[in-house]
């Protein structure tokens, strides 16, 4: 009788796609800094940026809550994003 495999989602929690996904925008990122400075690739470092603008502040006299998030999204992200995902379906 042979030995019955786990499947893949068994063996890759989902954590593990959440932090290399993670660690793919931020090299995306890093990589869209570094590139964006060169005129022939500078659309690859064009973000739009999605949120709270200002972020939304309340004050409850003994302690003030601020509140705020901001999505920054540009093609080098989305493509560290990719390989990232490659990279996860690869283990």
């Amino acid at each position: 009788m042979r030995p019955v495999k786990p499947s893949k989602r068994a063996r890759n929690p989902w954590w593990v796609l959440a932090v290399i996904a993670i660690a793919g925008a931020m090299l995306g990122s890093v990589l869209a800094n570094a590139i964006g400075q060169f005129t022939y690739l500078s659309w690859l470092g064009r973000s739009v940026a999605v949120g709270l603008s200002p972020p939304v502040v309340v004050d409850l006299g003994v302690m003030t809550v601020t509140m705020g998030f901001t999505l920054r999204l540009n093609l080098a992200i989305l493509l560290g994003i990719l390989v990232a995902a490659n990279v996860f379906r690869m283990l």
